[in-house]
């Protein structure tokens, strides 16, 4: 109906329902206003999830007209993003590496660059089995991505948040590894070096905390606000957790054993010079950024 017409009782009548295209065209707009990174990517998983359809489904019928519930999901999702509220929270989940994970508030939300260290423990020359221990595993993503590649391993996934244990083992559930992994509540940053039930272990994996501390009002907002601060804060220099790693590693790591750690951009020196003693042929692999971000290395001694 055409703008201007007045019906006979005096209203103005109510204006045609967007169309899918055009709804995307506006929420595109929209998340690219607001500063969100990637806007066209993200404007149509947001209409996707909104309509519960895949993209095949859209692009089969991009000028359906969008029903008033779907208009009213979309735009909700939309002012949740235009917010920064990370896409993941909004989705409730997210696929990591062969893994499909379920994220929820509180918990450190798993992020594509750390799929790099998934990929280089499985480039490594594993036994067909063997023994995994996962420091500070947040939604269980690195460990739970290794047991579906590793059908023959078992894994310790720990964390000293709860809530994040119970989502790792309701993600691990999900994925069908939940007989090959077990959660313990712990935190590697003690004074001593906790005991863990397993060790030692074929491969340690971490992606702590290794943010500056004077650098976490400066993260993007989808980081600095709905990330556990604890799952970010590094200390001063961003190196504390990586410290209390390296302590226990004689004590987790069995000799021949593989090591891969997640750090940040400007760490890989630090963080070589910490693990030398204890680790032989260190070295650095980039992200999908090009970025300096997973060390690995092997443990000193012979594998028995």
């Amino acid at each position: 109906m055409r703008a201007g017409v007045t019906l006979g009782d005096g209203s103005t009548p109510a204006a045609a329902p967007p169309t899918r295209a055009q709804a995307l065209d506006a929420l595109r707009e929209r998340l690219t206003q607001a500063g969100v990174a990637s806007p066209e990517a993200e404007a149509e998983w947001l209409l996707l999830h909104a309509l519960g359809i895949g993209r095949g489904a859209y692009w089969s019928e991009p000028s359906a007209p969008l029903r008033a519930e779907e208009e009213a999901a979309l735009e909700a999702f939309a002012v949740r993003r235009e917010g920064r509220e990370p896409l993941q929270l909004i989705l409730g989940e997210v696929p990591f590496h062969d893994a499909s994970l379920t994220v929820e508030p509180g918990v450190f939300l798993p992020r594509p660059e750390t799929e790099v260290l998934v990929e280089a423990v499985l480039a490594a020359r594993l036994p067909e089995r063997g023994s995994l221990l996962d420091w500070g595993t947040g939604t269980g993503a690195i460990a739970i991505a290794l047991l579906k590649a590793l059908p023959g391993w078992t894994a310790v996934a720990a964390d000293r948040s709860g809530p994040a244990l119970d989502l790792a083992l309701r993600n691990a559930a999900r994925n069908g590894v939940q007989d090959r992994i077990q959660a313990l509540r712990a935190d590697f940053s003690s004074p001593a070096p906790p005991r863990v039930p397993g060790t030692p272990f074929d491969v340690v994996v971490s992606n702590p905390p290794y943010v500056r501390r004077r650098d976490i009002p400066e993260l993007m907002p989808e980081v600095r606000d709905h990330d556990p601060p604890e799952a970010l804060d590094g200390g001063e220099d961003g190196l504390d957790a990586l410290r209390h790693l390296a302590q226990g590693l004689a004590i987790w790591l069995a000799p021949g054993g593989f090591l891969a750690l997640e750090i940040g951009a400007e760490q890989a020196d630090s963080v070589l010079g910490l693990y030398r003693a204890s680790i032989q042929d260190a070295r650095v692999l980039p992200d999908r950024a090009g970025l300096p971000r997973i060390v690995i290395g092997t443990m000193r001694g012979q594998r028995s």
